[in-house]
């Protein structure tokens, strides 16, 4: 009744002076218009307006050698973008500064339906990120995916001296990246070996760009490791779904069984011909299109022999660290980013199981992993020998110790479905493998663990190659969509760098094609 009193007395009060009745903060009040509301800062509310934030400021700064520029009249680089006040029609001028840097600020507002231009006439809103290209004269577009600030920034506000900086290294010319190769010593594997690079398209025409780097197995210089480039190219200039990386490849495994002490992180028993090698069907012993089980049978009853297998997994990826990495740092002038973000490593097969080996064991290494058709039934059971220990699923994932203190990564599985055959199932033990990784503390499945089962692919590098591209955009993908908007790179005439919609029977395509023309080579 008491309560009931007061509000009357209020709204007369309310009536007579045209002001709010006096509340009492977060008590419920009454406004001059009579409506029942909260009271927070002083004031008697039926709503909270949200305050837009303005004078917000941050700023992009272009870094390409003018001496790469063929355009003779215009030198300067131009941006176009999808909002805080570019547009994909024509481009904003971008401001020189120093040698080869170009620069331009943007002032824009925040609200709660998004982000414009705080100066600007009839701005687009863009709700998430800023996607932005490079243009060279306001007509020579760059090549790969959109640059992208993602949005909201920290730190824009006039509070802040120094506001943020995005520093981006375009390219516009080059589409094919170089292949190269060097020799090094090994005091962990032992011999002199030979290593595979791979540097993007940009590497020779923006020399102050760096790049991430991935160690690559079963890569060696010549041979099938030629027909990567392409598909990586693709990846990089033409498609424009990857960011630029650097590969490191090993593949030089030296005669008599090399690669399984290399590629397999404990020791195991194996079975190995008898006589001849697996490149003659051990003498002839196995027939030409055998099954698993065959293949089991024989090489257990007939063709093969128990093998002890040392398993020398963790002196090659000391090798890498230690020797393989910083020699490549030193060919490509120190323009390798080898902090553990930027750092990968992906193989097949028994490559696949090293990748998340390395990845599990050292995580302050490898920020980021591809294990494709992962050979985790290593090793044969030493008893039976028909049936697998698959020790990283067993011990390696289950050690409390490779639990604790991760840093962040991402990894990538794969497998094919027609790779499910008793003992190996590498089907299973991929999907397996996921599930305990998106089960430990730090990962969580399609954030950053992925699992893919291939329909109908069996276990081949054909089928590794083919699909290589899948994980090269999971682990490394561009910042923005792959390239401007159709409609305007056609109606303003820039020279675009148009992305054709690669799937996956077009990289098997590209795969057929070059393996035709490598056979072709190696035959003449």
């Amino acid at each position: 009744m008491l309560s009931k009193v007061l509000q009357i007395c209020c709204f007369v009060y309310i009536l007579i002076w045209n002001v709010d009745c006096r509340c009492n903060e977060t008590l419920a009040c009454v406004t001059q218009g009579g409506k029942h509301g909260y009271c927070m800062g002083g004031q008697c509310l039926t709503e909270v307006q949200s305050r837009p934030r303005s004078d917000l400021e941050f700023r992009i700064i272009a870094k390409y050698p003018e001496i790469n520029i063929k355009e003779t009249k215009n030198k300067m680089l131009y941006i176009r973008g999808n909002g805080l006040g570019l547009n994909w029609t024509t481009g904003k001028k971008m401001t020189k500064t120093s040698t080869d840097t170009w620069e331009i600020n943007f002032n824009f507002t925040s609200s709660d339906d998004g982000f414009r231009c705080q100066e600007c006439s009839n701005d687009i809103t863009i709700t998430t990120k800023l996607e932005y290209r490079i243009l060279i004269a306001d007509k020579t577009n760059m090549i790969g995916g959109n640059f992208a600030v993602d949005l909201p920034v920290s730190m824009p506000s006039s509070y802040f001296h120094e506001k943020p900086l995005f520093k981006v290294y375009p390219w516009f010319y080059s589409k094919v990246g170089q292949t190269s190769n060097f020799s090094i010593n090994s005091s962990e594997i032992g011999k002199e070996r030979q290593i595979y690079l791979y540097f993007p398209p940009s590497f020779n025409e923006n020399t102050y760009k760096k790049y991430p780097n991935l160690l690559v197995f079963d890569l060696y210089p010549g041979g099938y490791s030629e027909l990567l480039a392409p598909i990586v190219d693709k990846l990089l200039a033409d498609t424009g779904t990857t960011k630029e990386f650097i590969i490191i490849g090993y593949g030089d495994y030296q005669p008599d069984r090399e690669r399984f002490f290399l590629l397999t992180p404990v020791p195991g028993t194996f079975l190995v011909c008898a006589n001849g090698t697996f490149y003659d069907l051990c003498d002839n012993c196995l027939p030409v299109n055998y099954t698993v089980d065959e293949y089991q049978r024989l090489m257990k009853d007939k063709c093969g022999k128990r093998d002890n297998i040392e398993g020398f997994g963790d002196r090659l990826l000391n090798f890498f660290i230690d020797k393989i990495r910083p020699k490549a740092q030193e060919l490509a002038n120190n323009r390798i980013l080898i902090d553990q973000p930027n750092t990968g490593v992906m193989g097949y097969s028994l490559g696949g199981l090293m990748s998340c080996y390395a990845a599990w064991t050292r995580s302050t290494i490898f920020g980021l992993a591809a294990c494709q058709s992962p050979s985790l039934w290593w090793p044969i059971n030493n008893t039976t020998l028909n049936t697998c220990d698959f020790d990283f699923i067993n011990n390696t994932l289950r050690d409390q110790s490779f639990q604790q203190s991760r840093f962040p990564q991402k990894i990538v599985l794969d497998a094919g479905s027609e790779e499910s055959a008793s003992p190996y199932k590498l089907t299973q033990s991929t999907v397996e493998a996921a599930e305990m990784i998106s089960n430990t503390p730090g990962f969580t499945i399609n954030h950053n663990v992925w699992v893919n089962i291939y329909p109908g692919s069996s276990h081949t590098g054909l089928e590794w190659f083919s699909r290589i591209w899948s994980a090269f955009e999971t682990l490394l993908p561009s910042e923005g969509a792959p390239e401007m908007p159709q409609s305007h790179t056609e109606a303003s005439g820039c020279v675009a760098n148009k992305a054709a919609t690669f799937v996956t029977s077009n990289f098997t395509l590209l795969i057929f094609v070059q393996f035709a023309r490598f056979l072709i080579f190696k035959r003449t």
